[in-house]
C-alpha cells in the first residue's frame, strides 16, 4: 500500500505495488516507476468525496480509512509518497481532520 499526499493530506491510496524501478536520468534526478491498483482517490478536495475503486477488502478499508486524512510526508514538491512507517495501523492512530472545505 503507497499513500499519496497533496499538501499533506492522501488524496490517493496506490496497493498491489510490484515491478519496482528506480532510475537516475541524465540530469542527477531519482526517478521511481513501478505497478500498483489505485483502491480510492478524493475526487473533489473543496468537497473531500472519497471514490473507492478495486481491491481487496482489506485495501478498500484502509483507503477509507486514510482518504482526507492528514500524514506526515516528505518530499522534494507538493505530491508526496508516504513512507510505511508513516501509515498508521489502526483508525485510532490517523491524526487531523478531514481536508478542510
Amino acid at each position: 500500500m503507497l499513500p499519496v499526499t497533496l499538501g499533506g493530506f492522501v488524496v490517493a491510496v496506490l496497493t498491489g505495488l510490484s515491478s519496482w524501478d528506480t532510475k537516475l536520468t541524465d540530469d542527477d534526478l531519482i526517478r521511481h516507476r513501478f505497478d500498483a491498483r489505485l483502491a480510492g482517490y478524493i475526487s473533489d478536495l473543496d468537497q473531500a468525496i472519497n471514490m473507492i475503486t478495486t481491491g481487496t477488502a482489506d485495501d478498500l478499508r484502509i483507503a477509507e480509512l486514510l482518504l482526507g486524512k492528514r500524514l506526515k510526508s516528505t518530499s522534494g514538491g507538493p505530491i508526496a509518497y508516504v513512507s510505511a512507517a508513516s501509515v498508521p495501523s489502526t483508525a485510532s492512530e490517523i491524526s487531523g481532520p478531514l481536508i478542510p472545505r
